[in-house]
């Protein structure tokens, strides 16, 4: 059995729909990933083969602040961590690209990870719990995840573009819009190779290829959404990131290089724009 933890985000419900048979789904009301005394009684309660984390806190500004984003993101991790040993089943974690300065880009799976916000630093402390505890385990970072359900990114400009007469996006930040139905996609190729038994524990980058600024993806969503309503285009206006006065600091470029998990799993991950153009074809 697998055991998904975390049911209602956005990857759990585009896995959902493609899972193994063998998937049981947790949500926060069955698994409190805040009651840390009892994550391992309740994980050991459904005997998992394997365990895949889907749950994160990733609320970027509240976590300048909020202890929740330490607990979710790294302390419950380790405990996560801790029964996949004790137990010697793999452990899937989804983390971040937030893990990066940003400095750079195009991101290799083995760059240095310097996060420079309370986010980045959680889920970095979470990977590096499950590395130095795992013997078994896969570390997948993800980028800029939407879908074409609520409370994600391309639900916030879709209301947007119905509710305002222009968009706004920042021209100074550059990453891998991901579609969860891709990641999902390829997490499942990640757990047939597991069946097999001859995946070696590590980290591995899934994001849709290519790299592009917030206000290209906006501008492209835009488009699409346009087209797709019989609507006008609205107009958007080119910012800087500082001028939206978000609390935790935002890294420039964390787009992510794909070719590891491409070679390892025989997998063609899309084009970012290929995929956004599936995703709203389908709202």
């Amino acid at each position: 059995m697998i055991l998904v933890i975390g049911s209602q985000g956005q990857l759990a419900l585009s896995f959902k729909k493609i899972c193994p048979n063998c998937t049981k789904f947790l949500s926060s009301q069955e698994l409190n990933l805040i009651d840390a005394q009892n994550i391992y009684k309740n994980l050991a309660a459904h005997k998992p083969s394997y365990i895949f984390n889907f749950a994160a806190y990733n609320q970027v500004d509240n976590a300048e602040h909020d202890e929740q984003n330490i607990i979710i993101n790294s302390s419950s991790v380790k405990i996560i961590a801790e029964y996949c040993k004790d137990k010697d089943i793999p452990l899937l974690h989804v983390s971040t690209d937030y893990v990066f300065d940003g400095a750079q880009g195009n991101y290799l799976e083995d760059d240095l990870a310097n996060p420079i916000n309370e986010y980045g630093k959680a889920k970095l402390a979470g990977e590096s719990f499950i590395q130095s505890i795992c013997k078994d385990y896969i570390i997948v970072r993800t980028a800029w995840l939407y879908s074409n359900g609520e409370n994600n990114f391309l639900n916030k400009i879709q209301t947007q573009f119905s509710n305002q007469d222009n968009l706004k996006g920042a021209i100074d930040i550059i990453g891998s819009p991901t579609s969860s139905d891709s990641l999902a996609k390829g997490i499942l190729e990640v757990f047939k190779k597991l069946e097999k038994g001859n995946l070696k524990s590590g980290i591995f980058h899934f994001a849709n290829k290519g790299r592009v600024s917030k206000y290209q993806f906006i501008d492209a969503i835009n488009g699409l959404l346009s087209k797709k309503l019989g609507e006008q285009k609205k107009g958007i206006e080119q910012m800087k990131n500082k001028d939206f006065d978000l609390e935790a600091p935002r890294p420039y470029d964390t787009s992510l290089n794909v070719n590891k998990f491409e070679a390892e799993f025989n997998f063609i991950i899309p084009e970012w724009e290929t995929e956004l153009s599936k995703i709203i074809f389908e709202l």
